[in-house]
């Protein structure tokens, strides 16, 4: 059987990674990859967001399945394209991924579902044009999003008005969202703790995945601007079965359903970012219809199964357990000056193995040339440490960066603290 994997970050690599253990007999291909997927299998050079591109890529190679790691081709609805061809292919169709590709959309289901979440009004391009809103007119704390996908940086938590005035500045007058802005929520500001749920889905019928927690910021201490993630780790302490039974019954299932009615099937990944308030009660921050990164690096080592038979079970209409046991912790290890201006082209070198019995590293923003590995993005590598809990895991991946060497580069010290 032939895979294909679309994307090319951390995730993608941790994909390929966990898909290849599960099917060591299977042909791996990777579009764009990295210079970890490499030694998985072929990387193809090709845009993974334009679908006519990806299924002649397909049809080329003819590829029996394919995994769909980042949102931006499901909400351009690559998926739909492949089913059509005939191809198995795992992740929502392009009207389940409004979920993510939409705040807006997303918001309106959540309020005809009853699912906890915060508060919220949708304003336009025109709304702000016109006045209608404004700082003035507006109380805080409050939290200000763009609707459309904006690589995670398009989320404003205001709590003075000169942080809405930046939030409208960025948004409208100075475009950095594009058309993805032309829609914003605003919504009241949540307190409490974040936890990321992950559900394998199939047709509307779900089984979980478990936790992880992520770390946006980029600075120890949550300090510094939001990014992509600078580290994450699971299982986490404060999941418990309560929170998790809570979270199915109050929020999954009644999405699903109100999927049904909608006559929308939803396959694939379904990633419900969350905060816990201080009585336990889970309220919805955001939902994603792809493997989050960094979780997927620290869920993929900690599956005990075959997630590829359950992925291409869930394409097919069928749904399989997957157990998780141990715990993982992963480190991001990024380029200075991200998420703004970064250096590309620096030598990296790690010493020894990039696998042990206690730890791997996954590969973000890197490429191979003239047989160095050479960093080619924001985020360049995911030291992932294992263990039989937090601790364990923490002290591998931190021991195994001493074995890394990327000029200007940087990483947190407390992830998992």
């Amino acid at each position: 059987m032939r895979v294909l994997v679309l994307g090319g970050g951390g995730r993608e690599h941790a994909i390929g990674w966990r898909l290849k253990k599960d099917f060591p007999q299977g042909e791996f291909f990777f579009t764009p990859g990295n210079g970890g997927t490499e030694r998985i299998g072929v990387n193809i050079v090709s845009n993974p967001e334009n679908a006519y591109e990806i299924a002649s890529i397909c049809a080329e190679l003819k590829i029996d399945f394919i995994f769909v790691g980042p949102e931006n081709p499901l909400a351009g609805g690559v998926v739909d394209i492949l089913e059509k061809e005939g191809r198995i292919c795992f992740g929502p169709n392009q009207k389940a991924s409004k979920l993510e590709a939409s705040k807006a959309f997303a918001k309106k289901v959540m309020e005809r579902a009853k699912i906890p979440t915060a508060d919220f009004k949708i304003y336009t391009k025109e709304d702000f044009v016109e006045g209608k809103i404004s700082p003035e007119k507006l109380k805080t704390p409050i939290v200000i999003k763009a609707s459309g996908l904006c690589a995670g940086k398009g989320v404003f938590v205001c709590k003075e008005k000169k942080d809405i005035q930046n939030a409208f500045e960025r948004i409208f007058v100075k475009r950095e969202f594009g058309d993805e802005g032309n829609e914003i929520v605003i919504e009241d500001f949540l307190e409490g703790r974040e936890i990321s749920y992950f559900a394998l889905c199939s047709r509307n019928e779900f089984v979980s995945l478990g936790f992880a927690r992520d770390y946006k910021r980029l600075l120890d201490g949550d300090a510094g601007p939001n990014t992509g993630g600078m580290g994450s780790y699971t299982p986490v302490e404060y999941a418990d079965e309560k929170l998790k039974k809570d979270i199915e019954t109050k929020i999954v299932k009644p999405l699903m359903n109100e999927l049904e009615k909608e006559g929308i099937k939803y396959t694939g990944i379904l990633y419900v970012g969350l905060m816990i308030d201080d009585k336990g009660n889970p309220y919805v921050l955001e939902f994603n219809v792809r493997l989050g990164d960094p979780e997927t690096q620290v869920l993929m080592p900690c599956i005990d199964g075959n997630f590829f038979d359950a992925a291409i079970n869930a394409a097919e209409g069928k749904l399989v357990n997957i157990p998780i046991k141990n715990s993982a912790l992963c480190v991001v290890i990024s380029a200075k000056g991200y998420p703004e201006k970064y250096q590309k082209g620096m030598q990296i070198k790690i010493e020894g193995e990039e696998e042990g019995e206690n730890f791997v590293i996954f590969h973000a923003g890197t490429r191979r040339e003239n047989g160095k590995l050479i960093s080619s993005g924001g985020r360049i590598l995911g030291v992932v440490g294992l263990g039989k809990n937090k601790d364990e895991a923490r002290k591998s991946a931190y021991e195994k960066i001493k074995d890394i060497n990327i000029p200007d580069s940087h990483y947190r010290r407390d992830i998992g603290l």
